[in-house]
């Protein structure tokens, strides 16, 4: 099946991630709660904080420690020295106390890095093209990251944009009805950074000949980085500790 893309180049030098912190910080609040520091994802699930980082990212950062059971519940997990060491000794304090409000803004920072480090270059190669009304930044691809996982963004761009490369429980961890559903999202999510939006234009399964040895885009290839579901949550649900 041919899918049609609209697409123009743009020259981007790029930045380093600290001189686009605060902005990017600001656009992440916003994206996953509001800017709310308190925020708690209330169906099911783990995602915490202003930015909607999960258990199992902060135990990936050192934060956290998995003590057995379901990986999906904050009674399974304890803190370790690394955030005792600054000033948070529960979830309660995570949310709730400056402490917890600094350890989540340097545990986001820490996150970004990892990110901006895993993203292949074909990824990265998307920065300064506009496609179907979306163009691309790189605090856009980051976002985009914060919600996937950078292995999972790098498959995306990989399939030549397919949703359907994702199992179908991104759907159902995320709230959202179908493929087409996740794709305006996460293009969405991504042309929110340029004050862009999602045009429409293809459908779901296959890669897209159009795009086809163009730059960012190639053959499916396997991935070595990848979240587990269900990755940050989403602003839709989430409740206030």
């Amino acid at each position: 099946m041919t899918r049609a893309f609209a697409f123009a180049v743009l020259v981007l030098c790029f930045v380093p991630f600290g001189a686009l912190a605060s902005t990017y910080a600001d656009l992440i609040r916003s994206q996953e709660s509001g800017g709310n520091y308190g925020a708690l994802n209330s169906q099911g699930g783990t995602a915490a904080g202003a930015y909607q980082i999960t258990a199992g990212t902060l135990a990936s950062l050192g934060y956290v420690r998995h003590t057995g059971g379901s990986r999906g519940s904050w009674a399974n997990y304890e803190w370790t020295d690394a955030a005792r060491s600054q000033g948070v000794n529960s979830l309660s304090d995570f949310l709730n106390s400056s402490s917890g409000h600094s350890l989540q803004d340097r545990a986001f920072g820490e996150l970004t890095d990892r990110n901006l480090s895993s993203l292949s270059s074909q990824t990265l190669g998307l920065a300064g093209q506009t496609i179907n009304g979306v163009t691309f930044t790189q605090e856009g691809l980051l976002t985009a990251a914060h919600f996937l996982g950078a292995g999972a963004l790098n498959e995306w761009v990989a399939s030549g944009m397919d949703p359907t490369v994702f199992p179908q429980e991104y759907l159902t961890a995320n709230g959202f009805s179908s493929y087409e559903e996740l794709q305006a999202h996460l293009l969405n999510r991504i042309g929110a950074a340029s004050g862009t939006s999602y045009a429409g234009g293809y459908g779901t399964g296959g890669t897209y000949p159009g795009t086809d040895g163009f730059p960012g885009f190639g053959a499916k290839r396997p991935v070595l980085i990848r979240e587990t579901p269900p990755f940050q949550g989403e602003r839709a649900t989430l409740g206030v500790n």
